[in-house]
């Protein structure tokens, strides 16, 4: 035997070593490859049946003498049905007695309304908040929003869809 065929007897043995090993590496690839896609979309999947954001606005009625007040127009108005509503109102939402999301009413619009003819004497105003709150653990059932003291259901569609609440 040459020289020349023992080197390329050589190249020969050492690819027979090479060839199973490179073949298990790409085994071994394809697998953690597909582990780490079926982990992301699963991750994925669960992390949009996790939560959503659930909005709206309350607005809160303000009759007589009152709509002159400082604090109404600076939107820190009472109600009957809630007590106290300003900015910073906390928002909480519970489903099955427990508080599932939350978060706080925005700054207030103040809107004078305008007496009809018949009205004169009857003063108008409103206090407008916006909120948003994230509920992290959805489930079945009827969702209660509370803001002070008052308790209101709505189910999860209405919560995703945005909700109107009127105070009075």
């Amino acid at each position: 035997m040459t020289d020349r065929q023992q080197t390329q007897l050589d190249r020969l043995k050492r690819l027979e070593v090479w060839i199973p090993l490179l073949s298990v590496g790409v085994v071994l690839a394809a697998v953690g490859g597909a582990a780490g896609a079926y982990l992301g979309l699963k991750h994925s999947a669960s992390h949009t049946l996790e939560g959503f954001l659930a909005y709206g606005q309350v607005s809160v009625a303000v009759v007589g003498i009152e709509v002159y007040s400082p604090e109404v127009r600076r939107c820190i108005t009472r109600s009957d049905q809630a007590g106290t509503i300003r900015q910073g109102s906390p928002v909480i939402i519970s489903l099955n007695g427990r508080a599932v999301g939350g978060g706080d009413l925005s700054v207030g619009q103040f809107k004078r309304e305008t007496p009809k003819q018949g009205d004169r004497d009857l003063l108008r105003a409103s206090c407008l908040y916006k909120f948003s709150a994230p509920v992290t653990e959805p489930g079945e059932g009827e969702y209660i929003v509370e803001i002070g003291t008052a308790k209101i259901p709505f189910s999860m569609d209405e919560l995703r869809n945005g909700i109107n609440l009127s105070l009075s």
